[in-house]
């Protein structure tokens, strides 16, 4: 979608943080308000959010008011994304995007008009589908596809990614006020849900962000910086590993779609996830250190020392053996 398609209710410096205007008033007030509270969802997350709004209500039905809708209206909708095969939770996605603003409007007495939640009803018959683990997804793979990654600043954000589970869009907001390397931790805080988490480093890590800040000449906020001096864009990092992946014959070209046969930045926090369950560590650690914990994730989290967590965390991860030991060994797995 075009960055000029709709309207801006809440602008922002990046398309994906813009929240698009909505033709209705209660649209507009139920995404100013998640903005304005932030509990649960993220300015990306309300653009989504908004975007599918105006496709079902600027598109699809732009007769009808949110008040108005049918079950039927929203079953005529899902039929309509799967004469378009759209993946089974992509439309699940969409249909709890309108739930949730269903659900918010029937709290706030304003909005007498809306008494019902005709998107939970649909909802309930679109069950999640789970992926098996895709064949490519191993540290063995991950580890290769990082060797063949020339340039240091792409190598140390994959590194970052295989390391601590963290998403791309996460790693590449990192600002080197968030760089905690005495102590061995990194400190994201643009993860999904608006969430805030501090991460342990090994040494591997700590390493390749030290030679990133001895290679970088420029002044930016940022921990991984453009050659105009902005944020590194996503599509570039996806790029490097695409063709660093087929240098390491993980993929036979950079085109690869198919799920089984091709890598991509987020198999790393699928190989991160696995690592650390199949290995003992306790499922709250993970579900932190992942960026996807709830409230209570958060609550048994901070009652345990940070060392503590480090200390586990150290004890599963696994090398990369990118970099020669100070010792002038090698590390082994």
């Amino acid at each position: 979608m075009a960055s000029g398609k709709y309207d801006v209710l809440l602008d922002a410096d990046e398309w994906e943080r813009r929240v698009f205007e909505n033709k209705h008033k209660c649209i507009n007030d139920w995404l100013r308000s998640k903005d304005s509270t932030n509990k649960s969802s993220s300015r990306r997350t309300l653009n989504s959010y908004s975007r599918t709004a105006a496709r079902f209500f600027h598109e699809f039905f732009p007769e009808v008011h949110p008040s108005d809708v049918t079950v039927g209206d929203v079953e005529e909708y899902v039929l309509d994304l799967n004469d378009r095969d759209v993946a089974q939770n992509t439309k699940r996605r969409y249909i709890e995007s309108l739930s949730a603003f269903y659900t918010w409007a029937m709290k706030r007495p304003r909005f007498e008009d809306i008494t019902g939640n005709p998107a939970a009803v649909v909802l309930e018959e679109i069950p999640k589908k789970k992926r098996p683990r895709p064949e490519t997804a191993t540290w063995e793979n991950g580890r290769e596809i990082i060797r063949n990654i020339p340039d240091p600043r792409d190598k140390a954000a994959a590194i970052l990614m295989a390391k601590t589970g963290a998403r791309v869009r996460e790693v590449l907001t990192v600002k080197e006020e968030d760089l905690m390397l005495e102590d061995g931790f990194i400190r994201f805080t643009d993860r999904k849900g608006g969430h805030e988490t501090v991460n342990p480093l090994d040494g591997e890590s700590i390493q390749a962000i030290r030679r990133l800040q001895a290679v970088s000449s420029d002044d930016s906020v940022y921990l991984f910086t453009g050659i105009h001096g902005g944020r590194v864009k996503r599509e570039r990092i996806r790029r490097e590993i695409r063709r660093a992946a087929v240098k390491a014959g993980v993929m036979e070209h950079e085109e690869e779609d198919r799920w089984h046969h091709k890598f991509t930045p987020h198999y790393y926090r699928t190989i991160f996830t696995s690592l650390m369950r199949n290995n003992g560590m306790p499922d709250h650690f993970t579900r932190y250190l992942r960026g996807d914990g709830d409230r209570e994730v958060m609550d048994l989290y901070t009652k345990i020392p940070r060392d503590q967590v480090r200390d586990e965390y150290l004890d599963l991860i696994k090398p990369l053996n990118l970099y020669a030991r100070t010792d002038g060994g090698e590390n082994h797995s």
